[in-house]
C-alpha cells in the first residue's frame, strides 16, 4: 500500500489585507484567494510510493480523524500558532511531522519544538531525498539545501491532491515564473532565502502551468507570484510575448496581475507588452515619498524615480497600480503620515496597503535592530497573544523619531483617512482621468473581456447585493463610484469599479477588526 502524506497550509489567524470578506464570498461564491502553489510543487516532487492530499485551511479545515504517515506543514511565520496545534494533534496519532519554507529556513528554532524533520532552503532536491530516507528508515532531523535551484528542475505543480470542489472555491489562479530579486531592501528577507540572482522557469513550463490552471480551475484571473516579475526585463518580455500568444487562442482570455518594481515605467516596450498579454494590475512597493527613508532602506530603484510621474505613466497604459506603503523608518518623523496621505491623494492609486516597518526573520533590518537594541520579537508576542496581533498592528521595531504608540496612532489615522469613501473615490477618478488623458490610449491593445456564464452570474449577484443587502450609505458610495467609472472608455472600467467597491468594503471591515478604536484616534502629536 502507498504511504499517505498530508500537506497543509495552516489557517491564517491574523487579519490582513488579503482576507476574503463575507461580502466577497457571497458575490463570488469563492472563499479562498489562490491555490497553495508551494504545496502543489511539493506534491509534484513526491515519489510515486506516496499518495498526497493538500489542505488549505482557509477553505477547508483539517480533519484530525484522518490518518496520515507524514504531515508536511508550510506557510509563513504568522501561521506558527496554528502550525503547532496541527503538528501536536497529528503527532499524538503517530504521524511524522515535517516543516519547511522560508520561516523554517530563517528561524528553525521556532519550529523545532514540534517538528520531527525540518526542510531548510528550497525543496526540489531535499524533499525527494527525505522521502527516500523515510522509505529506508534513515531519516535525518534536518535537510539543507545550500545552493540556488535551477528552476528548469522545478516540476509543474501537481494540484491533484486538491479535490475539484475545493479548487472551485479559489478566486484566482497563481503561477511563479521566477525566484530571487536583484534588490537588497533592508526590510526584506527574500534575498536571504532565494538570493539576488534571478532564476526563471523555462517559458514552455510557465505556459504549461497557466494552461493547467485554465483547465482545472477555469480561472479567468491569474496572479504571477514572483516577488519582482520585472527583475530581468529581457526575460520578462519573453514571457509576456508567450502569454500574449497563449491568451490570443482562448475564447475567454485571462487577465494577469504581477508584482513589479516602479522602474517598469521607464520601459515603454515592457508596458505595451504587459497590456497585450492581459496584465491589468501591477502591485508596486511604493513604500514612501520620503527619499531619505528610501535611501536608508536601500530601495534605490525608487530613489531614482519620480514616483508620481511613473505611477501616472503606468496608469496611462490602462494598468491599475496597487501600492504597498511603509511608515516608521528611522528618517520618518511625525510629519510622515500627512506626507503619505498627500502623496497618495495625487497618485490615483485607490488600494494602498500601509504597514508599520517590520523586521522579519532573515532580514538585514532584523540584524540591525537586534544590534541597536530596538528589536521586538513579534513571533513570540503572537505566540503569547494569539488572535490579538495582526500584520497591521504588529510592531517589530522601536521607532527612532517617535514612540511605538505614536506609530500606531499615525498608522490608524493614515489608514482611516485613505479609506474615507470620498478620498478613495477621488483617487479612483484620478486613475480614470490619467487613462483618458493618455497620449497613447488609442494605440493600446487592451483585450475586452467576453461575457461567460460565470461573469453574468457574478454580475447578477453583485446587483442583487447592491439592491437588497447594501446599506443606504453603501449604495450612495457605489453610485458615486459608478458615475466616475461610466464616463471612462477603459474596456475594464466596470471590472475596476466592482473590484474597487468590494475592496473598499472589505478594507473597512479589516480596519475595524484590526483597530477597534480607529474612528476615535487622532493625528499623533509631540
Amino acid at each position: 500500500m502507498k504511504r499517505k502524506i498530508l500537506l497543509v497550509l495552516p489557517k491564517n489567524l491574523e487579519i490582513n489585507f488579503i482576507n476574503v470578506s463575507e461580502i466577497l464570498k457571497l458575490i463570488t461564491r469563492r472563499s479562498g484567494g489562490a491555490p497553495v502553489l508551494s504545496l502543489a510543487t511539493i506534491a509534484a516532487l513526491t515519489l510515486p510510493d506516496f499518495d498526497v492530499k493538500i489542505i488549505d485551511e482557509d477553505v477547508e479545515l483539517v480533519d484530525f480523524n484522518e490518518s496520515f504517515d507524514i504531515v508536511g506543514i508550510g506557510g509563513f511565520s504568522c501561521y506558527l500558532n496554528r502550525a503547532q496545534e496541527i503538528a501536536r494533534e497529528f503527532s499524538k496519532r503517530g504521524s511524522l511531522i515535517v516543516c519547511g519554507g522560508s520561516p523554517v529556513t530563517f528561524k528553525p528554532e521556532r519550529w523545532r519544538p514540534f517538528a520531527d524533520v525540518l526542510i531548510v532552503g528550497e525543496a526540489e532536491r531535499t524533499w525527494p531525498q527525505f522521502l527516500r530516507d523515510y522509505l529506508t528508515g534513515t531519516i535525518k532531523l534536518e535537510y539543507y539545501e545550500r545552493n540556488e535551484i535551477d528552476l528548469s528542475a522545478s516540476p509543474i505543480p501537481d494540484f491533484s491532491g486538491v479535490p475539484g470542489r475545493i479548487m472551485r472555491k479559489y478566486f484566482w489562479g497563481i503561477v511563479q515564473t521566477s525566484r530571487g530579486c536583484p534588490y537588497k531592501c533592508e526590510f526584506c528577507s527574500l534575498h536571504g532565502y532565494l538570493g539576488n540572482k534571478i532564476r526563471y522557469k523555462p517559458v514552455s513550463n510557465i505556459i504549461q502551468e497557466v494552461e493547467q490552471l485554465y483547465k482545472i480551475g477555469s480561472f479567468r484571473i491569474i496572479v504571477i507570484a514572483d516577488d519582482n516579475f520585472s527583475s530581468d526585463k529581457k526575460k520578462a518580455k519573453e514571457i509576456l510575448n508567450a502569454l500574449t500568444e497563449w491568451n490570443s487562442k482562448k475564447r475567454y482570455p485571462v487577465t494577469f496581475i504581477a508584482q513589479v518594481s516602479i522602474d517598469v515605467a521607464k520601459d515603454e516596450e515592457f508596458l505595451e507588452l504587459s497590456v497585450k498579454a492581459g496584465l491589468t494590475r501591477f502591485s508596486v512597493g511604493v513604500e514612501t515619498p520620503n527619499k531619505k527613508s528610501l535611501e536608508e532602506t536601500k530601495k534605490h530603484q525608487n530613489v531614482r524615480s519620480n514616483l508620481l510621474e511613473d505611477i501616472k505613466k503606468i496608469h496611462q497604459h490602462g494598468i491599475l497600480v496597487h501600492a504597498g506603503s511603509i511608515v516608521g523608518f528611522d528618517n520618518d518623523d511625525l510629519s510622515i503620515f500627512q506626507q503619505q496621505y498627500d502623496f497618495f491623494k495625487e497618485s490615483g492609486i485607490p488600494n494602498i496597503q500601509v504597514m508599520p516597518l517590520q523586521a522579519p526573520d532573515g532580514s538585514p533590518l532584523m540584524k540591525r535592530m537586534i544590534k541597536e537594541g530596538r528589536y521586538i520579537d513579534w513571533e513570540q508576542s503572537a505566540k503569547d497573544n494569539p488572535g490579538q496581533i495582526n500584520s497591521m498592528n504588529t510592531f517589530t521595531i522601536i521607532p527612532k523619531q517617535m514612540t511605538t504608540k505614536q506609530l500606531y496612532n499615525g498608522l490608524c489615522w493614515l489608514l482611516k483617512n485613505l479609506y474615507i469613501p470620498e478620498n478613495f473615490i477621488y483617487r479612483l477618478k484620478t486613475f480614470f482621468e490619467n487613462y483618458e488623458q493618455s497620449p497613447i490610449k488609442d494605440k493600446l491593445k487592451i483585450s475586452r473581456l467576453p461575457l461567460d456564464f460565470r461573469s453574468i452570474s457574478m454580475t447578477a449577484r453583485f446587483i442583487k447585493f447592491i439592491l437588497t443587502k447594501a446599506t443606504p450609505k453603501e449604495r450612495k458610495v457605489f453610485r458615486k463610484m459608478y458615475n466616475v467609472a461610466r464616463l471612462s472608455s477603459h474596456p475594464h472600467k466596470f471590472l475596476f469599479l466592482t473590484g474597487a467597491f468590494l475592496s473598499l468594503l472589505n478594507t473597512h471591515n479589516i480596519l475595524r477588526k484590526s483597530f477597534p478604536l480607529i474612528d476615535s484616534i487622532e493625528y499623533p502629536l509631540k
